[in-house]
């Protein structure tokens, strides 16, 4: 069955084209915003009112780390329910951030288990949809489940990983360095990454790219040192793929099957 979830898609008012993604969910009854993340492996919960409600959980595996670095994390919590629409979850689990930035986030422990459908266009998310893609395309994926695209400017490959959580889209400095011809310098900005660490941020206009045969329009990005941040045996990437080049397609995604398609 299809359940349809109305997103908010918010500019982000000192970087042009940035974009954040979220939805309102119910967490025990509480109405909660939350980032919805394909970059984060885990659900998290930003320090407050909300996660000193809720009981205590045994923590869980290393939660990773951000683009500027480790946040602060604190205990992990459990909540009885979660309603995202028409879909429960049953006993979710969340991280605390302590950092004062930290968003609260809806994670893959939730998302990889439904088909996704960004329905970007009509700022909608489908869970479980059904709707005609135009091809399976597989879908690479690391130990956690972040999903994986490839990302091409002619002959230069990049492999990037698929975050709706990614306000703008990241670069690694050693890849721009390398392929200088395909970003253009547009000064600095201030960054927090999804577990609230703050940087100073380069930016760069990365020319138009091509992704499963469809060309995206050039957008802003930031760059940062990003290369090697994988776990140990996890595919390499070069590259965030965030909202200013997400949002102009309409995308499925099925990180449990592995695959993913252009609706």
């Amino acid at each position: 069955m299809t359940i349809a979830v109305d997103l908010d898609l918010d500019p982000d008012p000192d970087v042009p084209e940035a974009l954040v993604v979220s939805l309102v969910a119910e967490i025990d009854g509480v109405r909660q915003r939350l980032i919805v993340d394909t970059g984060g492996a885990h659900s998290a919960l930003a320090e407050g009112d909300l996660s000193r409600m809720l009981v205590p959980a045994a923590s869980g595996s290393d939660p990773g780390r951000g683009v500027f670095g480790r946040g602060d994390r604190g205990d992990r919590v459990e909540a009885v329910e979660m309603m995202i629409g028409g879909v429960r979850v049953a006993r979710p689990q969340f991280d605390v951030e302590r950092l004062p930035a930290a968003p609260s986030l809806l994670g893959l422990d939730v998302l990889g288990s439904h088909r996704l459908d960004f329905l970007f266009s009509e700022s909608i998310l489908e869970f479980g949809g059904e709707g005609r893609v135009d091809e399976r395309r597989k879908l690479v994926r690391s130990s956690r489940r972040h999903p994986y695209v490839q990302v091409h400017w002619g002959g230069v490959v990049a492999d990037a990983i698929w975050d709706s959580g990614a306000s703008i889209s990241i670069i690694d400095r050693g890849f721009v360095r390398r392929h200088r011809g395909l970003f253009r310098t547009e000064g600095s900005s201030h960054g927090i990454d999804a577990g609230g660490s703050e940087s100073a941020v380069d930016m760069v206009r990365m020319d138009a790219v091509t992704i499963g045969g469809r060309t995206f329009s050039p957008t802003i990005a930031g760059v940062a040192d990003i290369a090697g941040i994988e776990r140990p045996g996890d595919p390499p990437f070069d590259l965030i793929l965030g909202m200013p080049v997400l949002r102009q397609a309409d995308w499925a995604l099925h990180i449990a099957e592995g695959w993913w398609g252009y609706r």
